[in-house]
């Protein structure tokens, strides 16, 4: 894709039009700025999209379930997909990742189940949360 190259738009090309489009044109190249700079690999989940990315730390026990977390939105999820798995005990990154098991209720996501970790070691893990 070609690299994007707007123009701003200034009342010396709109003379005739001076006495009312001035007003617009602050909003407008605010905008037009805006959309370049996010096609500039400037979009970020937090500030832009309608997800989030929760990380929690946590050790691998039964006992310790269900791991819970406020949601951003008060919203039911459409869905959350498991995006990193450090092993806090062996220090490196899992090379499996695990099946989640997980609800939503009143605005707090419950994990009851991490299917396929070791037991009694520490994790630290990050959700990518899908609202529609």
């Amino acid at each position: 894709m070609a690299q994007l190259k707007p123009q701003k738009f200034t009342l010396e090309n709109f003379r005739e039009q001076a006495s009312w489009i001035g007003n617009l044109f602050g909003p407008l190249n605010g905008l037009i700025n805006d959309l370049v700079f996010s096609y500039a690999n400037q979009l970020t989940v937090s500030e832009n999209l309608y997800q989030e990315i929760k990380e929690i730390s946590f050790k691998n026990n039964a006992g310790n379930f269900p791991l819970t977390f406020r949601t951003k939105f008060a919203s039911n999820p459409k869905g959350m997909q498991l995006i990193y798995i450090y092993d806090n005990t062996l220090s490196k990154c899992a090379t499996q990742f695990p099946v989640v098991e997980w609800f939503y209720d009143n605005g707090t996501i419950k994990i009851t189940a991490l299917t396929g970790l070791t037991a009694a070691t520490n994790y630290t893990i990050r959700f990518l949360v899908i609202y529609g």
